[in-house]
Order: structure tokens, then sequence, then C-alpha cells
């Protein structure tokens, strides 16, 4: 028998399905991280509560399924995929507006069915194909001139500019300088943002979503006019290699499959992929 659980806060998440998670973790960065992040601080991602559910097939979690409103629910790897559509109804049943859906290529393409098949209206639309990867140990891959260093409130004006483009340019968002600055200013702050410097900054990566035994690498960013130096591999290979150094036994990373480039470097550096993820909106 299928259980969809709601639970009162990430803890109480991480408690019951934790391991589950774990057995996948950078297939699960996404899910696992938010519930990390959301266990330290309830409404890191906006005022409206998570949804946060784990879903148990005879006493046993089986996955998961975490929603930051209004963005889209985000689904783990699932044990058994027939229980995706006991999720869908739950969701109905509770009347959860859903614009979308996040998870592994199978996870993803069985609640956007399900739901489209109960919502007729919601007309799936995939917006992107991701392609996950882990690293456990960084290549000896040579360096461009430069060094790695931690963004300060000095580089604030030019590192807004360049998430602004990021987001742009990696997510289709609009252009948001202002949501850039304030998001600048808390990278910064946290000490999440990291840039390859030579004569001035010329890339940037930046960590999110600590776990327990893993840390995401995201936005990931070179400037138009410093690209095919090397810049981007030196900076994900050195802060990679300073992350697992440190603490962590692997870093994990999405990279989108319509950019070759990125994909290409990211091997070259030492992550190995293990599987594809699907970003599907639905029309509302």
């Amino acid at each position: 028998m299928v259980e969809i659980i709601h639970h009162a806060d990430a803890s109480e998440l991480l408690a019951l399905a934790g391991a589950c998670l774990e057995l996948h973790q950078s297939e699960n960065n996404l899910p696992l991280g938010l519930a990390y992040a959301l266990a330290k601080d309830p409404l890191r991602y906006g005022p409206e509560p998570p949804l946060l559910l784990s879903v148990s097939e005879q006493g046993s979690a089986i996955g998961a399924a975490v929603m930051t409103p209004p963005r889209r629910i985000i689904l783990s790897k699932f044990v058994a995929n027939g229980a995706i559509a006991h999720l869908v109804r739950h969701l109905l049943a509770m009347e959860a507006s859903i614009p979308g859906v996040v998870g592994p290529v199978a996870e993803a393409q069985v609640f956007s069915a399900c739901w489209a098949e109960a919502v007729p209206s919601a007309a799936p639309k995939e917006t992107s194909r991701l392609r996950v990867f882990e690293a456990r140990a960084v290549a000896d891959v040579p360096l461009a001139a430069g060094a790695l260093r931690l963004a300060s409130m000095d580089d604030h004006p030019l590192m807004a500019q360049w998430i602004d483009a990021f987001s742009q340019e990696a997510l289709g968002e609009p252009a948001d300088l202002d949501g850039a600055n304030k998001s600048a200013e808390r990278f910064i702050a946290d000490k999440q943002l990291y840039i390859w410097d030579c004569n001035g900054p010329v890339s940037i990566a930046k960590t999110t979503r600590p776990m327990r035994n893993g840390i995401t690498v995201t936005a990931v960013y070179t400037p138009p006019e410093q690209r095919n130096k090397g810049y981007s591999t030196s900076c994900v290979a050195s802060l990679t290699k300073k992350l697992l150094s440190e603490r962590y036994s692997f870093c994990s990373l999405f990279a989108d499959q319509s950019n070759p480039t990125s994909n290409s470097i990211y091997m070259k550096i030492g992550y190995v992929p293990l599987g594809d993820a699907l970003e599907i909106d639905f029309a509302t």
C-alpha cells in the first residue's frame, strides 16, 4: 500500500526519507539539498510554506517530492514509479497548484502524463533536459593563468551583472538586475560565490545545497569576451578539488544537454554522467 506523508518541516522529511534519497545522492541533489536548506530555514525560498512529501510503500520510503511555491514540484528518484500515480491523485485531491515538474526522466514523464490525463488543460511542455554529473576526484587538468578566490563585496557590482547574465543565458529567465543584486549580496555573504581571477575576475562558479556527504556546483559563467581561454575549466576544477579536500565526498552538478561544450568540460575535469533529468512546465 502506497502512503503519501505530509511533513511539517524538512527535518522530519529527512528523518523518514533521507536514507532512501541518499541511495542516489547526486541524482537527488535537488530535493535532498533543498530539504537540508529548508531544515535550517523553512522560509529560505519564499514566504509561502514549502510542500514536503515523502512516499512510502509497506512502511518504507520509496521517494519524495518537494515544492517551494510558486516553483515546480521536484521529484526524487523513485524506487517504484507506479507510486507516482498515487502522488498525482493525492495532489489533485488537495487541489494543489502545480506549475510544472522537475525530476529524473522516467519520474518526470510519468508525473507529467498522469497530471495531463487528469488536467487536460495542463498541456505539458518540456523546457530543458539536464544531465546529472558527479565527481569524487578531480583529473589533473592544465589550469589557465590565475587563481581561485572567494568573491568579496568589492566584487558585488560585477557579480550582480554576471549572475543576471547567467540567469538569462543558461536558465532563460528575464533580465532582473535588482534580483541579481540581492542574490549576489547573499551569495557573497554566505561565502558561496567563487571567482577565477586573472588580473581581475574572468569566470565564476558557486556552491549550493550542501548535503550530509556532498554539495552542488552551479552558476558556472564566463563572460563572452573571456571564453575559450580555459577559465571555466580552471574555476570548476579548482573549486571541486577544494570542496573534495575539505569535507565532501562528492560534488554534483547539472549540465544542459543542449550545451555539449559544458558537458565535455565537466567530463574532462572528472565529472561522471549519472543520468538525465527533465524540466516540464504546465499551462496555467
